[in-house]
Parts: structure tokens; sequence; C-alpha cells
């Protein structure tokens, strides 16, 4: 791009030619102005010539503008030489006047590339159109100022040719810069483009004017004709100096909207008329002049409205038929997302989000989908319980909680993705669906690889887990055939395996397994609708000292005399209880008849004995239980160091605040604590210290082999030396001979509970063996 200091440096010479030029002009010096002429030329061809390297997108039309100043400078100089140094006249020679024809085939050339490189933007019938008009008005305007004004003589020669070519070309050349300034418009030229086009309008107005006087023979050099024509040069030259100063940004029109070319023809036309008229007013033009362009106005304002309805219309057409593809396209493409989203919707309602198995909810459809298909011949249904899984969420918190089960879900997609379908299904409860399966034992042989997997060590740093399951199978048709009993029976089963002692950790669904539940829900439906005072009762068995043999207090045992259905056991309705949570009821019915019957015996028989009452994990996990339990000591006027309450090691385990206040405030009231079954459990001695436990009742199971088992009799040794060195007492219970009594008097048990002293029985036969003589 030209800086502002060289442009005036290209500039400045040209004007000041141009100056002397006219100077020459006026004082009629044709030597210095032929000189001026001829030098003008070529400093505007070489101005133009070094600009050329600046420009990029017009390059061409600029070449040719060179081709033009550089003609008409040799034409000039060869006019100098014929005029002022061979003294002949300069207008004989035929190729003289040849190349001054050049520039304008040149401009014909520059303005026809132009419009074809600009008629994408213009509407094609528009342009002809346009075309027609103007060679119409052209037509006019030349018959008008020069034929019909001009008594020709015809005589053929080649300079005769050469005037009429002049004339053609340069009505060729304003028809094409009236196009092309009608069909783009003032606004859209740039100013380089305004002064090309300025000077080649100028020159071909020259060039008639010179036809004009050349027909007549009355043309002399170095007159105003020749000023215009030096005028128009330097035009070419700053616009080339412009558009490399200011490069054109070349410019689409969007198929969306109207051509260059399509403008109301209201104004154009009126604007002719008026012109013509004021012509014709002035009697420059005949009257048939005025009438044919009256004609041409009428036919060119009839079709241009024509064609610009019609375009119009195609566009608003066009651009209908595009947003209808368009809204096609968009209904097309969110129609897709759409599908897309209802498929990732519908993936994610069947999947897990935490694990990424298959929900329960799939699960269902999975089962129904099986159960209807005509093709399915059988399928095992695997229920799956991660065992000790709670205690995981309990103490490490649900964050390492959902890492397990992550990696419990990984395992299951690797190992089931070809022989099955694994499920999450709530929970650390999974689901195995496997298909047509060969026989019972394949789905043997698959539980216990699923037992495998589950029992491998799941790592989740900085801790390492090694969890077991409890697996429920049900079989389809064998054991049912719809669905929701299908689920059932492997879900019983599975519970099956979590209350049983059996060494499989897995079961497959029996009948036998539903008298059970119905006989758990009779039990559950009696107990709700029992009258505790009328059906429940308290056995007391026996307690005593080892050394001896006095009695030292008792266990209050429940039990259950239905109206209808007889003795029903502990065993049988307190799991039920503690499931339904009416053990909190039970349990407060026992320490108040408990309360009041060792109150009765110790006052009326001046005895100091010590009641055991067992306490449920339910009960003592209950936030109201410690007061409850104080206000009723109180209110009963109960000694404390007459209870003594027995609980399991699974409440004694439990390692949180309100556990530990609950065994400190008894311990300072004065109750005594037993840890009851002591042996069979975690055994551990940390909740001992922890806790100040008071004495620990060793289970019955090591006490009946204690005789023939050494590894029984090893391990109640060990409990009672380990008792005796924390100063705990003991008591073993479940004695029920002289051996076993003969072995534990020989390790130092302190007390001595069993069938050898006596059973459970009622609070009367209590009362009469014990306290009445």
């Amino acid at each position: 791009m030209l800086n502002r200091p060289r442009k005036l440096l290209y500039l400045l010479p040209l004007l000041f030619l141009v100056f002397l030029f006219s100077v020459c002009i006026l004082l009629e010096n044709d030597f210095w102005g032929n000189i001026f002429s001829t030098v003008i030329a070529f400093l505007s061809a070489a101005t133009i010539f070094l600009t050329m390297k600046k420009i990029k997108t017009s390059r061409l039309y600029v070449f040719l503008l060179f081709l033009c100043c550089l003609v008409w400078g040799m034409a000039d100089l060869l006019w100098l030489i014929f005029s002022n140094v061979l003294f002949i006249d300069p207008i004989d020679p035929i190729f003289l006047n040849f190349l001054y024809t050049i520039p304008n085939i040149l401009f014909t050339i520059l303005l026809t590339l132009y419009i074809y490189n600009n008629q994408e933007n213009w509407n094609l019938q528009q342009l002809l159109i346009d075309i027609f008009t103007f060679v119409a008005f052209g037509m006019v305007l030349m018959w008008s100022f020069i034929f019909s004004n001009t008594n020709l003589q015809i005589n053929y020669d080649f300079n005769l040719f050469l005037t009429i070519l002049y004339i053609f070309l340069d009505f060729f050349v304003m028809v094409e810069i009236g196009l092309i300034c009608f069909s783009k418009g003032f606004k859209n030229f740039s100013t380089s483009l305004i002064l090309v086009m300025l000077g080649i309008f100028v020159f071909a107005i020259a060039d008639f004017y010179f036809a004009y006087l050349d027909l007549l023979n009355t043309y002399k050099a170095n007159t105003i004709v020749d000023l215009i024509y030096i005028i128009c040069i330097i035009l070419f030259a700053l616009g080339a100096i412009q558009e490399a100063t200011h490069p054109t940004i070349a410019k689409k029109t969007s198929p969306k909207t109207l051509s260059e070319n399509l403008r109301k023809p209201k104004f154009s036309v009126i604007v002719f008329l008026a012109t013509y008229y004021i012509l014709f007013s002035l009697k420059i033009f005949n009257f048939y002049t005025l009438l044919s362009t009256v004609i041409i106005s009428v036919f060119y304002w009839v079709l241009t409205t024509n064609t610009r309805a019609n375009t119009i219309d195609k566009l608003m057409l066009k651009s209908e038929k595009e947003m209808n593809e368009q809204l096609e396209s968009l209904i097309d493409q969110r129609t897709k997302e759409l599908s897309l989203a209802n498929q990732h919707l519908k993936e994610i309602s069947n999947k897990d989000a935490l694990t990424g198995l298959y929900n329960r909810r799939y699960l269902i459809k999975q089962l129904d989908s099986l159960i209807s298909s005509k093709q399915t011949n059988s399928f095992a249904l695997l229920y799956i319980d991660a065992n000790r899984f709670k205690p995981i969420n309990d103490s490490y918190g649900h964050e390492i909680g959902d890492k397990v089960l992550i990696a419990l879900g990984n395992r299951f997609l690797q190992n089931y993705s070809s022989n099955g379908t694994a499920f999450r299904i709530g929970g650390d409860e999974f689901a195995l669906i496997v298909d047509n399966f060969s026989d019972k034992q394949e789905i043997v042989s698959l539980a216990q690889k699923t037992l495998e997997m589950v029992q491998q060590p799941i790592v989740v740093s900085p801790y390492c887990f090694t969890l077991s399951a409890s697996i429920g199978i049900a079989l389809y048709p064998n054991d049912a055939t719809e669905k929701d009993v299908l689920m059932r029976y492997a879900e019983i089963a599975m519970y099956e395996v979590k209350s049983s002692n059996q060494k499989n950790n897995y079961m497959f669904f029996d009948k036998s397994f539903i008298n059970r539940i119905n006989k758990k829900i009779e039990v559950e439906f009696l107990l709700q609708n029992a009258d505790f005072d009328k059906e429940f009762m308290l056995f007391f068995q026996p307690q005593f000292n080892t050394k001896t043999r006095t009695l030292i207090g008792m266990e209050a045992l429940i039990r259950w005399f239905h109206p209808q259905k007889g003795f029903i056991p502990p065993s049988e309705f307190i799991p039920i209880a503690e499931e339904n949570g009416m053990i909190i009821t039970i349990g407060e019915w026992v320490i108040d008849n408990a309360f009041r019957q060792i109150k009765h015996w110790n006052l009326n028989f001046k005895q100091n004995l010590r009641m055991s009452i067992n306490i449920s994990p339910v009960q003592i996990k209950n936030t109201g239980f410690l007061d409850w339990f104080i206000d009723r000591v109180a209110k009963e006027q109960i000694r404390p160091e007459w209870i003594d309450l027995e609980i399991t090691e699974t409440v004694a385990m439990i390692s949180n605040t309100s556990i530990e206040n609950i065994f400190h405030s008894l311990n300072e009231l004065g109750v005594s604590i037993s840890i009851d079954d002591f042996g069979t459990g975690y055994s551990s001695l940390s909740y001992i210290r922890k806790y100040n436990i008071d004495r620990l009742k060793i289970a019955k199971e090591l006490i009946d082999n204690i005789d023939c088992d050494e590894n029984a009799l090893l391990i109640v040794q060990a409990i009672i030396m380990m008792a005796k060195g924390m100063q705990l007492r003991t008591i073993s219970e479940g004695v029920e001979d002289d051996n076993q009594l003969g072995i534990l008097t020989a390790l130092e048990c302190d007390e001595i509970q069993g069938y050898i002293y006596g059973k459970p029985i009622s609070e009367d036969e209590f009362e009469k063996k014990y306290f009445v003589p």
C-alpha cells in the first residue's frame, strides 16, 4: 500500500505537466504542446506500471489502463515526429490513426471484462433489458447529435473507417459504462473505480466530439479536445494510485437478496424523460427523438417492473424452499437428537448409576421378556446379598462403601457378559439371570464361582475388605412361572441362607421355605394381637455359687402360651419381634415383671438375690431405653445390685458414644452387666476394658463338649483364667451333669446355671422350691 508522501510524489509532476500543457494550448504552441502531451502519457503509463506491484485483486484492469496510456504516448510521440520533425500532416498516416484507436479497443475489453466478472451479482434478464435500452438510447443520441447534423459524404477510405470505428467503440464503451453505473449503483463504487469510469466516459465523449470534428474536417491539434484526453489519462493514473492506496474489497450479493441491478425503475425513467424533455424544449432534440425516448422508456418500465416482480417471486419461493429445507433439516436433526436422547434416557433408566449394571427395573423387563418368549425353555434367577457390607458403610463412610460396590459391579460385568446378565437391585443386593442352562449342576458351579468372586479381597486404598455372599436360587419353570413369584422365591432362598448355619452359602428354593415363611407371618400376626399379661409368663432358672452350692440369683426367661396355638418357643417369636420392633414393648414387660418378682422375693424372704435379664440389641439401641430403665428402677424402688443385665457380644462391639454412655450410666447406677454366650462371637478384650463388664457368661456350646473335647476345655479354661486376671466373675450356662460340674469346679468357675440345678420354672414353682420350707 502506498503512503501519502509517495502518492504526492507520483501526482505532483503529472499535475504540473498538465498545467504546462494547458498553457501551451492557451498560447497555441503546438511544438511544446506535442512534447508535454507525449511526456504526460508516458509518465502516466510509468506511474500505473509502478502501482501494479501494490495491487492484487484488480491487476488485470490496471494493466489494460497501462497499455492505454502507453499506446497513447506512442501515438503522441509519432505525432510529434511527423508534425515537428518530418513536417508531415499526422492525420494522413493510417497506422498513426490506428494507434489512437487501440485505447478504445482496450477500454471495450476492460469494461466487458468487468461486466463479466460482476455479472454473478446481477440479474441476467435485467442486464439484457438494460443493454437493449442503453443501445436504443445511444442510437437515438448518436443519430441526433452526430449523423443528423452532418452532411456526410461517404467517400470510403481507411481513415473514415477508423473514425466510424471510433464512434461505435465509444458508443459501446458508453453503453457499458451506463450498464455498470446503472446496475451496480454509485453507492457501491470505490473511489478508484469512479476515477477510472469518469476518465473512460469523458474520453468517449471527447472521442465523439473528435469524430464530429473529423467528419466536418474542422479538427485542429492541441485544442480543448486534446486537453480532455490528457485529463482522462491523468484520471487513469490517479485511479491506479488510489487502488494501490485503498484496495477495493470484492462484495458478492447474497442469494437471499435482490441483485444489484434490480431496482425500481420509476426514478430512472422519470429522470430520462425529464432530461429528454428539457433537451426537446431547448430544441436540441426534435419531436421524433423525444417520441423514440418515450417509447423506449415505456418498454423499459414495463419489462423492468415485470422482471423485478418475477425475480422477487422466485426469490421468495427460493427463500421459502430453503426455509422449508432448513426446517426439515432441523426437524431431522432434532428428531435424531431426541432419538439419541431417548435412547440415552432409556439406557440410563435401565442402568444402575453407581455400578453400571442393569437395575431392578430392567430385571423385571427381562423376566417378562423371557417368560413371554416361546424360545425360553428354562432359566435361573440368582439373588445375591453381599454379607458384612453394612459395617463397611457404618465404619468407613458411604464413599468407601460406594467404591466397594463399584468394584463388585465391575467383577459382575467382567465375569457374566457371556453366560448371564447381572443386575444391581438395590443396596448390597445383586441378581443374575442364566437362561437355557443344561442342568442344575451348571447353576451350582455358577453359584460357587460367584461366591469365590465376591470373596476375593477388594482394595480401596488404604483399606482392604473381604466380603462373603448369600445366594438364593429360583428356577423357571420348576419353581414358578410368574416373575413376581419367581423373584420372591429367589429372595426367600437368599434369606434362608442368611438365617441358616449351612456350610454352603447358596440355596435352591424349596417349598418347605414357604411353610417357614407362613409360620413366621402367622407368629407375627399372633404377636401383634397377643395379650401380654394373659399369654406371656416369666420362667426362672436358678444360678448357684460353684464353691458354696448356694443360690445367688436367677435368670428371667420369657415364655409364650397362646390360647389356641399353645406354647410358642422364644426362638420363634423373639427374632420376629426384633424385626418388627415389638421387642421393645416385650422387653419392657419382661423388665417390669422381673423387677416386681425380685423385689417380692428379696423383701419377703429376706434374700439378696440377683435377677439376670436379657436385653435385646434393639432395646439397648433405642434412644429412650436408659431414661426409661433408670425411671423404672427408681419408681419400683429396686436396689441396683439386685439387677444383672445380659447383653450379647454384638451389642458390646458397637463403638459409638450413645452405647458408651449407656454402659457408663448403668455402671454408675450399680447395675451389673454380663456378656451372654461369651466364647462364640468376637470374644474381644477391648470392649471388656471399655465398658466395665462385671461377668462373662460362658456359652452352652462350649460347656456341652467340655468333658469330651480338649479344645473346648482349653477355651473354657482360657476364658476363666482371663476373667480372673481382669477381676471378672464367670458363670457357665447349660451345665447338665456331674462331670461338667466337676471340671468347672476344678477350673474355679464362679457360678453355675443349668439343668443340674434346675430347669426354668414358673414363679410359683420357683418360690416353692427355693423359698418355702
